[in-house]
């Protein structure tokens, strides 16, 4: 089998690996985002926590890293309106948020009220892995809002989204 043939089949068996999909919302003093990330999932029980990783290009990396909290806001099954919206960048002079039902959480964060649950979470360490960063949360809130069945996700390929 040649490297190229190897990487494939090595795409296709990682992009197997099921996930979820996930808005989440960060600010600091400001300036606040929101960002579809689909690499969440819990670590531990005692305190709960989780882990989220987001690219390294992305703005919400460095509010994140600023505000040391974030959101995750569990997405319906059926929220492709959401998708749609958090998969791309705001026009320029937009809220990424405008038009949507939110609340405030913690530091301000916004929370989607359109979200099945959401997690409040204060970063508790971070780590670079590759063309990303992982970060280490510690759940301090969190509630169910809508409700019904989260958004589960499966790629064609493990290296891409």
């Amino acid at each position: 089998m040649t490297d190229s043939e190897n990487n494939e089949q090595l795409g296709k068996a990682l992009g197997k690996v099921a996930s979820g999909l996930f808005i989440v919302t960060t600010k600091y003093k400001d300036s606040e985002d929101g960002v579809l990330a689909s690499w969440v999932n819990q670590c531990a029980f005692d305190p709960p926590a989780l882990t989220m990783v987001l690219a390294k290009n992305r703005s919400a990396r460095l509010l994140v890293e600023s505000s040391g909290a974030f959101i995750v806001n569990v997405l319906n099954k059926d929220a492709n309106d959401l998708l749609k919206r958090f998969s791309k960048a705001p026009e320029p002079g937009a809220s990424i948020f405008e038009g949507l039902e939110i609340d405030s959480g913690i530091q301000g964060i916004a929370i989607l009220k359109k979200a099945v649950s959401y997690l409040e979470c204060e970063v508790i360490g971070q780590n670079p892995v590759g063309d990303h960063v992982v970060y280490f949360g510690k759940i301090v809130g969190g509630k169910l809002l809508e409700g019904g069945d989260p958004y589960t996700h499966v790629r064609n390929s493990g290296f891409r989204y």
